[in-house]
């Protein structure tokens, strides 16, 4: 965001230039250290609030057009109008930058290494999974335990029928190659093979 004011490269490189003397690491350190309190005491007196110029231009574009409305326009109203909304455009525009950068922090701060936001997640995701209560026909089943058990048995009846009540005919027509004993002995293995 910073980088939209004019003055913001000038400022950096002189801040930088302020001699340290050190080894390198030491040199880093305290330019860094030194650039960060100049930024934060320029932002607030020089940059300024976006929020607030975003209020100081539409309010500025308001009250020029609000003149355009009670007398005839004239050539330097308009191109005050325009002026305005230009400074508007700017405005809001630095204010849409000062939002992304925003999203962008939080996102560092609460994103691939922050486990507590991820945990957080996975814990809303649980909760909304979670089977509290099953209908078995007209019985409520409330029990942890009771809906497992449950499950399993409407699992196991459904995956593990008995191979006596199997149409064979049915068999022989979707494997043509097996007939006979063939069909006789997979439907006998059948059962076991699904358990």
């Amino acid at each position: 965001m910073w980088a939209l004011h004019p003055d913001c490269e000038d400022f950096i490189a002189n801040c930088w230039q302020t001699r340290v003397i050190g080894c390198p690491m030491f040199v880093l350190t305290k330019k860094l250290k030194l650039l960060k309190e100049n930024l934060r005491t320029w932002n607030r007196e020089v940059f300024g609030n976006a929020h607030q110029f975003v209020r100081e231009a539409e309010q500025n574009l308001h009250n020029i057009q609000n003149q355009l409305q009670t007398v005839t326009p004239t050539d330097s109203l308009l191109i005050l109008e325009k002026a305005a909304q230009c400074e508007l455009d700017k405005a809001l525009e630095r204010q849409e930058c000062f939002w992304q950068e925003k999203a962008k922090v939080s996102w560092h701060l609460e994103g691939d290494r922050n486990t507590a936001f991820f945990h957080r997640i996975t814990k809303i995701k649980n909760k909304t999974k979670l089977i509290a209560t099953m209908r078995d026909g007209e019985n409520l089943i409330t029990e942890r335990q009771d809906i497992s058990d449950h499950v399993v048995s409407y699992f196991k009846n459904l995956f593990c029928t008995n191979p006596i009540l199997q149409d064979q005919s049915l068999v022989e027509e979707v494997i043509p190659n097996l007939v006979g004993e063939n069909v006789n002995v997979m439907l006998t293995m059948l059962p076991t093979m699904m358990k």
